[in-house]
């Protein structure tokens, strides 16, 4: 080791010895990296909600017993704030397993005389979708399981309308439990692992459409609607668990960009048709053709199928005395969406509206509706170059526009049929904020919105929870400077109570006295202003220069600079400045969200490029300002964050801009990450090869300079960004003989949490941050 290297080191360590001195000293309460990451003291209290009633400010929720282990279900009046228990959990003693069952999630029957318990769920990658259903009787106060434990995992367990039956998905098929008599039918019986999958999906539909739960009654119970996957061509893929003595391995179906998919199609089950003494309902089910599941294609003609994915489904009103199978039919670049109406009875499908863009459609919930009167529908789009909310007949004639203007509906949440008001949550007023509006809507053929209304007043960001009838709404609220508060409010903004204030989280964060963000815009590489704040120390002197780390996201539709609080991501930017004065900076690059379709799009086709070349102008903008030292600027991101860190350290003029990097969970190539995201935004590889290769930070691997510093983080079990994309820049990187840090964890998933895993990656990152940005020189280099 150098002399001066080793004397700073040895200086390091004393001021280190006795900074733990002066720690050991601090009030409890002070900011430290075990503060935010290993203690709840600087969490904010959450308000546990529940399930909204039908009528009024009323909720139902789950409330485990303060001295056994039962769960009760209770229904509680928000104003009024009574509230009766439904369910007393000390008496769901269920007989096959001889124990209490605890209440985990829960589903009243129409005529509400039964609830469906589920009880000892199982986690499928993000949430806990398998366990065990039990139906209980209200009346009669007994409980019945719905299937044999020793058969396997049940999922999404519904009633039909009368409550006569149970259908759940086990091991990839689709059964019906009759209450009345106990039996057990299976209604489809091809179900298999790597091969068909009834009533749920594979991993990228669940990961990237959102989609868990693959079938639903029809309203008059007449049948069954079901998604059905065939999986028997994608490729499989392996995460390896090497703290076992030997290696095991977690496999699973993972289509990579340009990669063949899932087919996939969607059957009814004529239930009047079902056979219960046959295993097997094949003369029962009709399957629509859609010209999804066409096993034939080779991998080539896929990667332009026209008709790919269906990636919503549900059931209409009756329209003409039926009711029908409304699905999205999706392109395999999905910027075209057919909405389509099928008939369960024929098995044909009809086109109700056609919507195509020429860059990407996004598929999210609520952005389709059917209203209760039985003849409209209301459907979200970006044709007109921001998401706003548009009325249409049941039978697709467009009525008109409910909002419009140049601002983004960020949620729709429903229509006052009897007052003809709409209520939705959009970014009006500024894209950094979210705020509640209503507007009236006129039912009759329109070619303008009307005005619309403001209702919530703070500034900030309000996540906005209506009730069934519209009548109240819970407002979580926050900002970059106050921890979320829950009140209940009148649907006209009149507020009634408040249900979780963390003030005592507000007074433990007064008392620390930590610096605020201040907003402010920079300019994009082409002049476009950006979105951005600046996190300054509170003794900050801009007649010194001070290192600078900028906190970059920057994938398509996310922001981070917004007007709400940041939680421990936050605090550690405001520890960093205190601790260390480092100013944090963050910028939203083109391609980030709220700001309408064109700015949104940039990227499209090229992602990484644009972006990482704003995060580079506005680095230089700030080497421009005198308190800033433009060799101590670093950057640093999560996921689409750690592949922007990457991108904009290795490319244009990234090598001369920032010193530092901090890149978690990165992409590296998106070739290697999955079909429908990927796809959504630079088409597949057999068609944009050049967005591919300029893209990849694999690409810039030599880029990377004597004078920059480096390091990688990933979870080796992460089955979003699979571990392989940094052991793939680990490699070109030291084929280019390029030095760097590297910090590996094992069976942890892309959130690289549980237990200290926080405690120990933040302080990783911290004594980076020191090590690059702080010392006078880095403690780490590129050797050529």
């Amino acid at each position: 080791m150098p002399s001066r290297r080793l004397a700073l080191w040895i200086a390091s360590l004393a001021l280190l010895m006795a900074s733990t001195s002066v720690r050991a000293q601090q009030a409890p309460d002070a900011l430290t990296l075990r503060a935010i990451h290993a203690s709840d003291r600087l969490s904010p209290e959450s308000f546990q909600g529940g399930r909204w009633a039908e009528k009024g400010p009323v909720i139902t929720f789950i409330e485990p017993d303060s001295t056994t282990d039962a769960t009760h279900l209770i229904r509680y009046n928000l104003d009024t704030e009574e509230r009766e228990r439904l369910i007393d959990g000390t008496n769901l003693q269920a007989d096959d397993v001889d124990r209490l069952i605890t209440i985990e999630d829960y589903q009243y029957s129409a005529d509400g005389s039964k609830v469906l318990i589920f009880t000892d769920a199982v986690r499928v990658w993000r949430y806990k979708t398998k366990g065990y259903y039990y139906v209980y009787d209200l009346e009669r106060q007994t409980l019945t399981p719905v299937a044999s434990r020793d058969a396997g995992y049940q999922m999404f367990a519904k009633f039909n309308p009368s409550a006569t039956k149970v259908a759940f998905v086990r091991k990839r098929n689709l059964y019906v439990k009759n209450l009345e008599t106990g039996s057990e039918t299976a209604l489809t019986t091809d179900g298999a692992d790597g091969t068909i999958i009834n009533g749920t999906f594979d991993w990228v539909y669940e990961e990237e459409f959102g989609l868990r739960d693959g079938f639903e009654w029809s309203p008059d119970g007449k049948y069954i609607a079901f998604f059905k996957l065939d999986e028997s061509d994608t490729r499989e893929f392996a995460m390896t668990d090497y703290t076992t003595r030997y290696p095991e391995y977690k496999r699973f179906r993972y289509p990579k960009a340009g990669e063949v998919n899932s087919e996939i199609k969607i059957g009814v089950v004529d239930m009047s048709a079902v056979d219960t003494t046959q295993s097997g309902q094949p003369q029962a089910i009709t399957y629509f053709n859609t010209g999804t599941w066409d096993p034939g294609l080779t991998k080539q003609e896929e990667a332009t199928d026209p008709h790919e994915y269906l990636a919503r489904m549900g059931w209409t009103p009756e329209i003409d005395g039926t009711h029908r199978v409304w699905m999205y039919r999706m392109n395999r670049g999905q910027n075209e969406l057919d909405l389509l109406y099928g008939d369960p009875q024929s098995g044909t499908t009809a086109p109700i509206l056609e919507e195509e863009n020429e860059t990407y459609i996004d598929i999210e919930d609520g952005k389709f509706q059917f209203l209760d009167d039985g003849e409209h529908f209301v459907f979200l789009s970006e044709r007109t170059g921001h998401n706003h909310i548009h009325l249409y007949r049941n039978d697709g004639a467009y009525v008109g526009p409910i909002t419009d203007g140049n601002w983004e509906v960020t949620r729709f949440h429903g229509i006052d049929e009897e007052r003809l008001v709409a209520y939705f949550t959009a970014t009006r007023d500024t894209s950094i904020e979210r705020q509640l509006y209503q507007v009236g809507v006129s039912m009759g053929a329109h070619e303008a919105a009307m005005e619309a209304e403001r209702i919530t007043d703070a500034d900030g960001w309000h996540s906005i929870n209506m009730s069934t009838d519209l009548r109240y709404y819970i407002d979580q609220h926050s900002s970059v400077t106050a921890p979320p508060t829950w009140t209940l409010h009148r649907a006209d903004g009149t507020q009634l109570s408040v249900l979780q204030d963390n003030e005592a989280l507000e007074q433990r964060l007064a008392a620390l006295d930590l610096p605020a963000p201040q907003f402010a815009s920079v300019s994009a590489a082409d002049g476009t202003p950006l979105n951005a704040y600046v996190l300054k120390p509170n003794d900050f002197d801009r007649t010194h220069e001070h290192p600078v780390l900028m906190y970059v996201y920057g994938g398509p539709g996310v922001q981070t600079v917004t007007n709400r609080w940041g939680g421990s991501r936050l605090l550690w930017h405001q520890y960093l400045a205190e601790t260390y004065n480092v100013v944090v900076v963050s910028v939203d690059n083109r391609g980030t969200g709220g700001r309408g379709k064109a700015f949104q799009d940039v990227p499209f086709e090229q992602l990484g490029q644009p972006e990482a070349a704003d995060q580079i102008a506005a680095a230089q903008q700030l080497a421009d300002s005198t308190w800033v030292d433009d060799d101590r600027i670093g950057i640093w991101g999560w996921s689409y964050g750690g592949y922007m860190t990457l991108m904009s350290m290795l490319t244009g003029d990234g090598p001369d801009t920032f010193h530092a990097g901090l890149s978690v969970a990165p992409v590296t190539d998106w070739r290697l990450y999955d079909t429908i995201y990927t796809e959504r935004y630079m088409s597949t590889p057999q068609t944009n090869a050049d967005g591919y290769k300029w893209g990849a930070p694999l690409t810039y691997a030599d880029s990377l300079r004597a004078d920059q510093d480096l390091i990688l983080v990933h979870g080796d079990f992460d089955d979003n960004v699979h571990v392989q994309h940094t052991v793939q820049m680990v490699n070109n990187l030291q084929k280019a003989n390029k030095q760097f840090s590297f910090m590996l964890y094992p069976k942890k998933t892309h959130s690289i949490a549980g237990g200290t895993t926080r405690l120990h990656l933040f302080t990783k990152l911290t004594e980076f941050v020191e090590e690059s940005l702080v010392e006078d020189e880095p403690l780490m280099g590129a050797t050529e």
